[in-house]
Order: structure tokens, then sequence, then C-alpha cells
């Protein structure tokens, strides 16, 4: 892998993460279209999310300091571990046949089609009053379920846990930004599971496998910062179901190409 195949990546990675199209399901074509790329299990997916995590931190900045002085700070923390403790249980549970989907591309494909039909009920779904000191913790497991059930390529983690937050009668601006909350731990996880899983594979891979990694992950970082934005405005203001009307149309070209063999 080359440093602007990298840099490519992480940019997809970055545009693709908040934006409810699946980023996974985007690396995962997008790897395939590379002539000979290779990765350690799916360790330079995992550093990519890290980017993305990195730039929730700092989009979210103004509201983490101002928790920290704040007893709302201790209620949102309970929220993300009761999330994060719902994501690992489907998570953990899928996580070995989601990471082979990455080359069955025909299971992509349909997971893009499915992506689009969440993102598409969200029309139907206007959300409701729920803000942080009305949001319990029957709320946060099951947007957190829906976060679990997104590991798969071409399901899309913010489409799925933003549609569940609109379901379970969350405020639309605080369904979108717990939903970029609730990835942070769970991209941390996921990035542990898989640096430990494969330390051996990522030690033979030598310096040059880590310099891809830090530009990939940099400009994952720079590119999510952005699109966070774009997906916040889209869900205030009622547009985020339009997102349907590329994912779906997506998921057809994709399961077409992979059954006549051209992917």
């Amino acid at each position: 892998m080359t440093w602007w195949q990298a840099a490519l990546l992480g940019v997809l990675q970055g545009l693709t993460e908040f934006l409810p199209v699946s980023s996974s399901g985007h690396l995962a074509l997008a790897q395939h279209l590379i002539p000979g790329f290779s990765q350690p299990g799916v360790v330079f997916d995992a550093v990519l999310h890290v980017g993305t995590a990195l730039a929730i931190i700092w989009f979210e900045r103004r509201a983490l300091l101002r928790w920290l002085h704040e007893a709302e700070g201790v209620k949102v923390l309970g929220l993300l571990i009761a999330g994060t403790a719902a994501t690992a249980v489907p998570g953990f549970a899928l996580r070995s046949q989601a990471e082979a989907d990455f080359t069955r591309l025909v299971w992509v494909g349909g997971f893009f089609m499915l992506t689009g039909v969440i993102v598409l009920a969200t029309y139907v779904l206007p959300g409701g009053e729920r803000v942080v000191r009305t949001t319990g913790w029957k709320q946060a497991v099951l947007i957190g379920l829906a976060q679990g059930c997104a590991v798969f390529p071409g399901i899309s983690r913010s489409g799925s846990t933003i549609a569940a937050g609109l379901g379970c009668g969350l405020e639309r601006e605080w369904a979108a930004r717990f939903s970029f909350l609730l990835g942070v731990p769970a991209i941390a996880g996921a990035t542990l599971v898989e640096v430990v899983g494969h330390a051996g594979r990522i030690e033979a891979a030598g310096s040059s496998f880590w310099i891809a990694c830090g530009v990939g992950g940099v400009t994952a970082a720079v590119t999510g910062y952005f699109a966070l934005g774009l997906v916040l405005r889209a869900v205030t203001s009622r547009v985020f179901y339009r997102f349907a009307w590329y994912c779906l149309p997506l998921g057809l070209l994709v399961l077409g190409a992979s059954w006549m063999g051209w992917l």
C-alpha cells in the first residue's frame, strides 16, 4: 500500500464514517479495487476509525469540557457506558462473520441496500423531545444494540444509531450527537481487539505499514471533522433520509456487478 492510497482511503473513511452510507462498505469496495491490497486483519481500517474518533472528540470538545464541570456530564457518561455495553454483545458475537464479509461483495451490496432502508425510515421517524436529562438507560441500550449490529461492511453505524435514536424519541440534534459520542468507545475497543489479535502480523508488516496508517488516520480525522457538521445539519433539517437515494442504487450496482463477475 502506497502513502497516496492510504491517504485516499483516509479521505473515503472520513467522508463516509458519519454520512449514513457505511464507511466499512466503501472501504471494502475500494480495497477490492486496489491491486494487491493487504493488511493484517482489518487493522488499517481500525486505525482509520481512530482518526474519525479523534474528529468526534474535537468536534464535541466544548460540550465535553462543559460536562466535566456539570452534573449532566455524569448522566452522559452513564448513558455511554450503557450503550457501549450493549454494543459489545452483538459486536463481539458477529465480529468474525463481519470480518469475513469484507471480501464478499455480494453481501456488501445487500448491506448497502439495508442501510438505504434504515436511512429511508428516518423520514417517518420524527424523533421526540428526549434530551440528555430525559434519556434513560433503556434508550441508550437500544441505540447501543443498533451500533453493535452495524459491524457488517455496508451497514452504516451512524445511520443505524441515529435511526434508533429517533425511534427512541430522542430530540433530533441530541440523537445525532449521542450517535457521534457512542462511536468513540466502540472504535477504541475494536481497535484494541484488532491490534492484540494480529500483533504478530502487524510486527511483520514493518514500518511502511505504520506510515500508511499514520497518513490514513490523519486524512480520516480531517475529512471526518467536516463530515460531522454536514450530518448534524442533515439530521436537524430533516433531510437525512435523502442519503437512502445513494445507498439503494449503490447496493444494486454492487450486487449486479458481483453476480456478473465484474467485482
